[in-house]
């Protein structure tokens, strides 16, 4: 194409049909908006980058092309595993149009994996987040009582598992108290239910033990025993918590972070209920421990009792009292000395007080050639030469009297 080529492009007169660079990618972009509103599409995820505002960029592709990818942090903050490069997922969403920099991308709402499926990725990322706390860990699981006196159970109130319990229980355990809290088992608002029923117990404190579980199913339906709420209130929960959830081959979240798994809910009250004859042996056992305890308490009370009447005081009385009263007698002269000497020491602290109040009196001061100067009338004393004057009057104590005397002259030193 030659310069005469463009010139007789724009001088055509056809003006019109002319589009600037935005409004080309503007009409690209609402054909794009009302065509793809709502999208399936499968792809491997590359370039993955979750960036520090939350939201996940990356690419989406196959062995042929690239789509550009966004996930906001609003969307992306209900994933149920964690993306990653190499990852294959399916992906709801709206294709469109960035017009700052003319690319199309994909604007996508959900997200699950492809493959394996997201509820085991899900599975697998919480179990993994949760047991790198801590929160499976031996320690922090606490005993079972032997013999619980109330037991609490968290299940459906009118599932086969509720049952279950309640007959093994009745015929193992008659003399235990059985609390249910009833509550879902399965669905979006189970997973609140159970985390609230599991803090009642807990504030609650009359029960033993706690089984929180329900029968079989498929993994969406025991899907909220996989929950990390549940997972922390059980962990959190004072009271032992057995999970018993679904068949012998089914694991949940809740069966790591319980103190113990049983593989059904029939298991869990068995494992809580061990057998009447059982009890009655134990409590023969602890009958007689006790019978031999408290006998050899009273052998060594008598042994002790003995010990003591061959002593001497018992066997002649009054010397034991005669001895008593020697030892008085002595702890009297003791104390009547000591008081004797404390008594004199004070009378010398005080006597050498008193002579040096004495020392310092006025009265003998004066005796020892002392006066005291004063004004007339006033007789305020004076202390310097200062304020007398020649010819005024004043007055002089000595220890014997008083004098009246006018200075004819004074000299300061």
């Amino acid at each position: 194409m030659t310069v005469d080529d463009y010139t007789s492009l724009s001088s055509s007169g056809d003006m019109t049909s002319v589009l600037t660079v935005s409004q080309i990618t503007a009409q690209v972009k609402s054909v794009l908006d009302g065509t793809f509103r709502s999208v399936l599409v499968e792809g491997e995820i590359s370039n993955f980058l979750h960036h520090g505002s939350g939201h996940m960029y990356f690419t989406l592709k196959d062995d042929k092309a690239e789509l550009r990818a966004v996930m906001f942090q609003g969307d992306n903050s209900r994933l149920k595993f964690i993306p990653e490069g190499g990852m294959k997922v399916l992906v709801r969403g709206k294709v469109t149009v960035y017009e700052a920099r003319g690319v199309y991308q994909i604007i996508i709402k959900e997200m699950e994996t492809a493959g394996l499926g997201a509820l085991y990725i899900a599975f697998e990322t919480l179990k993994k987040k949760l047991a790198a706390e801590g929160l499976f860990a031996d320690e922090r699981k606490q005993p079972l009582p032997s013999y619980p006196a109330t037991i609490g159970v968290i299940t459906s109130g009118t599932g086969a598992a509720l049952q279950d319990i309640r007959n093994i229980l009745s015929r193992r355990a008659p003399h235990v108290n059985i609390v249910v809290r009833p509550t879902l088992v399965q669905g979006k608002e189970a997973t609140e239910d159970i985390v609230t029923a599991i803090q009642e117990f807990s504030q609650w404190g009359g029960a033993d033990i706690l089984i929180v579980g329900r029968g079989g199913g498929s993994i969406e339906d025991l899907w909220c025993f996989n929950e990390e709420s549940v997972a922390r209130a059980i962990a959190d929960c004072p009271v032992p918590v057995i999970s018993a959830v679904g068949h012998e081959t089914d694991f949940t979240i809740s069966d790591f972070a319980a103190d113990v798994r049983a593989p059904t809910p029939s298991a869990a009250a068995e494992i809580v209920s061990p057998p009447l004859d059982d009890l009655l042996a134990y409590l023969n056992e602890a009958e007689r421990r006790i019978t031999e305890a408290v006998g050899r308490r009273i052998e060594i009370a008598w042994q002790k009792l003995d010990g003591l009447t061959a002593r001497y005081g018992f066997q002649k009385p009054q010397n034991l009292v005669d001895e008593k009263f020697r030892y008085l007698g002595e702890v009297e002269k003791r104390i009547g000395q000591q008081i004797e000497f404390i008594l004199s020491l004070q009378q010398s602290k005080f006597q050498g007080l008193n002579d040096r109040l004495l020392s310092a009196s006025p009265k003998n001061i004066l005796k020892r050639g002392y006066s005291i100067v004063h004004t007339l009338p006033e007789r305020q004393i004076m202390a310097s030469v200062e304020k007398l004057k020649v010819g005024e009057e004043f007055g002089v104590i000595m220890s014997d009297g008083e004098v009246t005397a006018v200075p004819k002259k004074i000299e300061e030193k």
